[in-house]
């Protein structure tokens, strides 16, 4: 029925020809567009992740790095406060033993101003220096009355 086609049917089915011929070429490329789209998603990913896993383990570096120094900062401020300490302790006592030496000093000064005032009084006597001294001839001037006249 169909083997004897007019001309404007020929020209309609060539027409649609190329038309579907156009819209598979518009297909295929939409197609190739896609694919290259899904490539490039894809590529984006991989970077994506590619670049949160730098970004993680630089946090977790900066994260364990942190935790370094304030392990080391704790412990040099606990060393300093134990020096501090230490330093306090050897003052204390420095100061300890200073005011036990000024209590002794004291203590000697005022024993022996009690033992000088004892023997100056006991020894201005004349009893007793005639007593302690009498055989020292340079201690005792001997005066000659009338030599000096």
């Amino acid at each position: 029925m169909t083997e004897v086609l007019t001309p404007d049917v020929h020209d309609i089915l060539d027409d649609h020809g190329e038309r579907l011929g156009f819209l598979e070429r518009w297909r295929d490329s939409a197609d190739g567009k896609i694919d290259d789209t899904r490539r490039e998603v894809g590529a984006i990913r991989a970077e994506m992740q590619a670049q949160y896993a730098a970004t993680s383990s630089a946090l977790e570096r900066q994260s364990r790095d942190m935790r370094d120094l304030t392990r080391q900062l704790a412990e040099q401020n606990g060393a300093q406060k134990e020096r501090n300490r230490l330093e306090a302790a050897k003052l204390t006592k420095a100061r300890i033993a200073e005011s036990r030496w000024k209590k002794r000093a004291a203590v000697l000064g005022i024993v022996f101003t009690l033992l000088a005032t004892v023997g100056g009084t006991l020894l201005s006597s004349q009893t007793w220096d005639d007593f302690f001294f009498a055989n020292v001839p340079f201690l005792h001037h001997h005066h000659i009355i009338g030599a000096l006249q």
